[in-house]
């Protein structure tokens, strides 16, 4: 970690154009210049995230994404609607260095980032769920292609999302990859460093396994970001996590003059739950931020002063009780604020002593998971009536018997929180929404079964009816198992052993099927006995054996479709070579529609295995994509740089179908 010595004098402010940025804001990856970056500190840490360029300390990691995106048109993203001429519903300029910061600069700023005015809107058409997003960003991080994963977080693809059928979140496809870059966009944006995939492997473990020591140490780092972000804040150091040191706290701390409030405030903090001490622990850490920033913001002399930030900027998404104890961490003197940060990091390294677990997450993380699935506990309950606030940290001239009458009843409320058990209604709640969510699951299973039921008695009873019509339509002596002077031939246990073995089975009236076939004609079935002699056999038989036939496919004709799409993909492949030859595109894509759609046809439409069943979905949502890109990348301007990401999501798409294809093979082989 280093101040780093980088030079933006010949950038343009992301915002405005204006010469020689100082600031970037970190989850945008955009440099901003001065006026431009009081507005971006105005709207909160939430929205954007605000760094000096020359002055704040860097990892090296996170400054190299931040300016590999900006100089690779990140700004394009934040502002494809104006860069659009043909948009006519966007009456908006772009920002000039002369315009006034208020209102001209600060109104574009807002819609800009805080509402996110002119991002890339998919059309009706083009909608794509915040699932199929996330699905993307999973493919994306894979590669070195930062600016298409930015523009899906930024029209909401879930950093933590988690892919079932590959058992991993983006972080654990960025780490194995060994894409630095890609983690450090994640984790901006709210990616939990800290998430298990299907075998238990955290993204830090999944990077060593792949070799990336160097990587597997940043993400060390960031799993413990907020308490070494405290830590530094007090004692101008961080800990060796190399040498499995994860935690300071600093031996003067013993030292500090506390007053009887202080220690009480102590003692409220480890009575908190894990989830309001997350809070607390974001809440100081954004004001550590503010407080960092200010002072760098402070000593740059061509600053106005009217463009400082006093305290921390009001969160929609948090309750006013919170927000106004959000803004009350301003008014703590230096030394009270060093209390509070060394309290909190006593108590983070206890629970972690108990817990063997990382201290805090990230705050950036604890946002996002708040914002967007909603907080555990409530944003009406007034939390920071039960956690250390100004009245216990400073000595304020305050109604003395308002402070008791409030500490009598956060006692009373934080009772049963002491003697290590929650409250009866936080007890209450849980079993509740667990009731809730089982009774919801029961009720899904109950109507599958119906469903199966009303199939299976369906299937019966024209099972049964076709049984009896073909009966009736026998002479009497076909029933009794003769044919004129012949006697019937019945088929040893030896032959109906072999006819298992080779795959078939008999059929029960109770399997699920696609539906009953027709029954053939009633004529007899010709079979030559050993001496020549001709045996005819009635086609009872033969109809209710045909029901044992599989319904998958054989091997053989699944390779040869196989081998056709497999020849198609390199037909387009081949056609990739030369973009300036884009017309071909689109017929290789409709071609290898054609060749999936062949492969997809011989197998029924809801297969039981659920490996097979998963492959051919992956198919058919791969091939719609692929032609899509295909035909996007025909409407492609003449820029290098767009052609060249334009062809890179169509070989994505061409790579995923031929995985999905072998995929099949594979499981079709095995199954």
């Amino acid at each position: 970690m280093a101040r780093p010595k980088y030079k933006a004098t010949s950038d343009l402010c992301a915002d405005c154009g204006a010469l020689g940025p100082g600031w970037a804001s970190v989850n945008r990856a955009i440099f901003l210049c001065d006026e431009c970056c009081s507005i971006h500190r105005s709207l909160g840490r939430h929205v954007s995230h605000i760094k000096s360029l020359h002055k704040s300390v860097w990892n090296p990691f996170l400054l190299s994404m931040v300016q590999t995106l900006n100089d690779n048109g990140a700004n394009s993203i934040w502002e494809h609607s104006l860069m659009d001429p043909s948009n006519s519903k966007i009456n908006r300029r772009k920002l000039q260095p002369k315009d006034p910061l208020h209102p001209v600069k600060a109104d574009f700023i807002r819609l800009k980032h805080q509402q996110l005015m002119f991002i890339l809107r998919p059309s009706k058409d083009e909608f794509c769920s915040d699932e199929e997003l996330s699905k993307q960003l999973h493919s994306s991080v894979r590669t070195g292609n930062l600016e298409t994963s930015l523009r899906l977080l930024a029209q909401g693809a879930n950093p933590n999302y988690f892919y079932k059928e590959k058992g991993t979140n983006p972080l654990h496809v960025a780490a194995r990859a060994g894409q630095a870059l890609q983690v450090e966009l994640l984790i901006a944006n709210g990616g939990n460093p800290s998430l298990i995939d299907s075998n238990g492997h955290t993204p830090m473990e999944i990077a060593r396994m792949s070799g990336h020591l160097e990587l597997s140490e940043r993400l060390v780092e960031c799993m413990y970001e907020v308490t070494d972000r405290l830590t530094f804040f007090v004692c101008s150091r961080k800990p060796d996590h190399r040498s499995q040191e994860h935690l300071i706290i600093p031996e003067w701390s013993v030292n500090l003059e506390r007053n009887e409030l202080a220690f009480e405030a102590r003692t409220r903090l480890q009575l908190l739950p894990n989830n309001l001490l997350e809070e607390l622990a974001m809440d100081v850490y954004d004001e550590v931020d503010r407080r960092e920033t200010e002072a760098v913001w402070l000593s740059h002399a061509s600053l106005p002063e009217r463009t400082t930030v006093p305290f921390l900027p009001v969160n929609p998404h948090l309750s006013s009780t919170r927000n106004q104890g959000r803004q009350k961490l301003a008014r703590f003197t230096p030394k009270e604020f060093t209390v509070l940060i060394i309290d909190l990091l006593t108590e983070a390294g206890r629970r972690h002593m108990i817990s063997n677990t990382t201290p805090l997450q990230d705050p950036a993380v604890l946002a996002l998971k708040k914002e967007k699935y909603g907080s555990q506990v409530s944003d009406d309950e007034p939390l920071y009536d039960s956690v250390a606030s100004d009245d216990d940290y400073a000595a304020v001239t305050t109604d003395v018997s308002s402070i008791r009458s409030t500490n009598v009843e956060n006692e009373k409320a934080l009772a049963p929180m002491a003697k290590g058990l929650p409250s009866i209604v936080e007890v209450l709640k849980k079993q509740l929404s667990t009731s809730e969510s089982t009774i919801k699951s029961l009720q899904e299973e109950m109507k599958d079964l119906k469903k199966t039921i009303e199939a299976l008695t369906r299937e019966n009873r024209e099972l049964k009816s076709t049984i009896q019509s073909q009966k009736k339509s026998l002479p009497e002596d076909v029933m009794n198992g003769h044919s004129g002077e012949q006697e019937p031939v019945l088929e040893s246990l030896g032959d109906l052993r072999s006819t298992l073995s080779r795959g078939q089975r008999p059929a029960s009236m109770y399997e699920t099927r696609e539906g009953l076939k027709k029954p053939g004609p009633w004529n007899s079935m010709s079979q030559t006995k050993p001496h020549g002699e001709t045996l005819v056999r009635p086609n009872t038989t033969q109809s209710l054996w045909s029901y044992q036939s599989s319904s998958l496919p054989s091997c053989d004709e699944v390779t040869r479709r196989t081998e056709q799409v497999t020849r198609r993909i390199q037909e387009l492949w081949m056609a990739m070579q030369d973009p300036g030859h884009r017309e071909a595109f689109v017929p290789c894509a409709e071609r290898i529609r054609v060749a999936v759609a062949e492969l997809t046809a011989i197998f029924p439409q809801n297969p039981i295995e659920d490996n097979i069943r998963s492959a051919l979905r992956q198919l058919n949502g791969n091939t719609g994509r692929l032609q899509a890109e295909c035909a996007g990348l025909q409407r492609c301007t003449s820029d290098p740089g767009h052609m060249d990401r334009c062809l890179q999501q169509v070989r994505s798409c061409a790579y995923d179908i031929a995985k999905a294809t072998k995929l099949l093979v594979t499981q079709f082989q095995i199954s």
